[in-house]
């Protein structure tokens, strides 16, 4: 679905740190940060190539990884 994920923790240790992520889609990178249980996309946003299914699927797939990492 998506290869190349990942996170990175910016703002660390203050009030505006979010989780940020960037992965790789049919050669296309995406990069963006959660905020509550909301995926915020960077520009380019992934909807501007890739069908809404698609993005759903990966939105969905991406909120798991990030809760994987964020557990340990």
């Amino acid at each position: 679905m998506f290869e190349n994920f990942e996170v990175n923790h910016l703002f660390e240790g203050t009030v505006h740190e979010h989780p940020h992520f960037s992965l790789s889609v049919e050669g296309n990178e995406y990069k963006g940060m959660i905020h509550g249980d909301k995926i915020h996309w960077y520009n380019p946003h992934p909807k501007q190539s890739l069908e809404e299914e698609h993005v759903s699927a990966i939105e969905s797939q991406v909120v798991d990884m990030i809760s994987d990492h964020l557990e340990q």
